[in-house]
Order: C-alpha cells, then structure tokens, then sequence
C-alpha cells in the first residue's frame, strides 16, 4: 500500500511540472510580439539606405562594363540627346547585353524598379554621365556617375 502511494504521489508530482500555464505562455508571446515589433519597425527604416547602396553599386558596375566598352571601340555609345535621358539608358542596356554579353550578362535594375527612381545616360563618345536618384533627400554622395 506504501508503495502504491509514493507511485500516485510521483505520477501527481511529474504531472504538476509537465507543461506551462496559459499566463506564462501569453507574457512569452507578448514579449516576443514586442520584440519583433521593435526590430521590424528598425529594419524598415534602414532598406532605403540598403537600396541607394545597391542603386550606387548598380552605377559602377554599369561604369567598369562602359570603360570595358571604350577600350574595345575607342568611344562610348553615344546618344542624340544633350542631356542624360532614359532612352539613353535603354540604348546602353541594349548595348552592353547585346554584346556577347562580353560587357554585362545583365545590366542591373533599379532596386524597386519604379519610374520614380530611374538611371538615365548620355554620351558624347568621349565622355558619358549617368543620373539617378536616391530614396534619402539628405544623401549627400553625388546623383550623377561621369566617365571619361
């Protein structure tokens, strides 16, 4: 009979500790809500940082592939316009792919790809400009990669 009751009192002990309380598991969840909800909110505010500095990397890719250029053909592509345009930058996409893909195997996109922030191009085959814009008005780097 002893023993009967240490087995019960073991088997009534071991099912006291076997799990967690439904107050423990919501304060664990909300904690973890909170934290997730803080680093989220600090993620979103460093991606238009990310994307200028991908959208900057992007431009000197497309500058080194140029310069490639220019020592093959001993000009730049050049462009009819006197200022950088978007039809430039669709003509050297299509210049620089076109190629054998010697050049670029793929000239980068804007990394939102939106008309709202675009590359543009011009050359007068001596010397090339490439505009963008960034996300952040307060970027102070230059908005506009030259080539001679």
């Amino acid at each position: 009979m002893f023993l009967l009751e240490k087995v019960n009192f073991a088997i009534h002990v071991k099912n006291d500790r076997a799990g967690f309380s439904l107050t423990e598991l919501m304060v664990t969840m909300g904690i973890i809500g909170s934290i997730a909800t803080v680093s989220t909110a600090q993620m979103d505010d460093h991606l238009p940082a990310a994307r200028d500095a991908q959208r900057k990397a992007n431009i000197h890719q497309v500058q080194t592939a140029l310069n490639l250029y220019y020592d093959d053909h001993l000009t730049y592509p050049v462009t009819d316009d006197f200022e950088p345009t978007a039809m430039g930058w669709q003509m050297i996409t299509t210049i620089l792919e076109n190629e054998n893909k010697m050049y670029m195997p793929e000239v980068p996109e804007d990394p939102l790809n939106t008309d709202q922030y675009v590359f543009t191009y011009w050359s007068d085959g001596q010397t090339f400009k490439i505009n963008y814009e960034t996300e952040d008005p307060a970027d102070p780097s230059p908005l506009t990669a030259w080539g001679a």
